[in-house]
């Protein structure tokens, strides 16, 4: 299944080593919401975790 435009843009901040909160100021949203694009992201690449997702990126 295929990432959209902003599940990458966050798996690519997570790539860079950003938390949760430091995307969502980034990206203009809270960071829950960041979260879900994550477990989404996780779903997706059938991956568990950050350093699993990026790997796999």
């Amino acid at each position: 299944m295929e990432l959209t435009t902003r599940e990458r843009q966050v798996l690519d901040l997570v790539a860079e080593g950003r938390t949760n909160q430091a995307i969502g100021h980034e990206l203009h949203m809270s960071p829950r919401t960041v979260a879900k694009h994550l477990e989404h992201v996780y779903r997706k690449l059938e991956v568990s975790c950050r350093v699993q997702a990026v790997a796999r990126r």
